[in-house]
């Protein structure tokens, strides 16, 4: 459930728990949920990216001018 991004009070509800404790004892990471993680960070990392590119196309801070630069290609 919680890979399908269901919300903790639901689960509970659906597992017949009265309050999140016991999901959080047996709850855990999944590998799944890192690479959604990753994913949608770098969803937001290049949108970011983006938009400052759109705002001006250089900067004085090198590694940022570096990386706005590697994204002046035509998007």
């Amino acid at each position: 459930m919680e890979e399908l991004g269901t919300p903790k009070v639901l689960m509970d509800e659906r597992m017949g728990h009265l309050d999140g404790s016991v999901s959080a004892r047996y709850a855990h990471v999944t590998d799944a949920m890192r690479i959604e993680l990753m994913t949608g960070l770098t969803t937001l990392w290049v949108r970011s990216l983006d938009e400052r590119l759109d705002l001006a196309p250089r900067s004085p801070v090198p590694v940022l001018d570096r990386l706005l630069q590697e994204r002046v290609t035509p998007r």
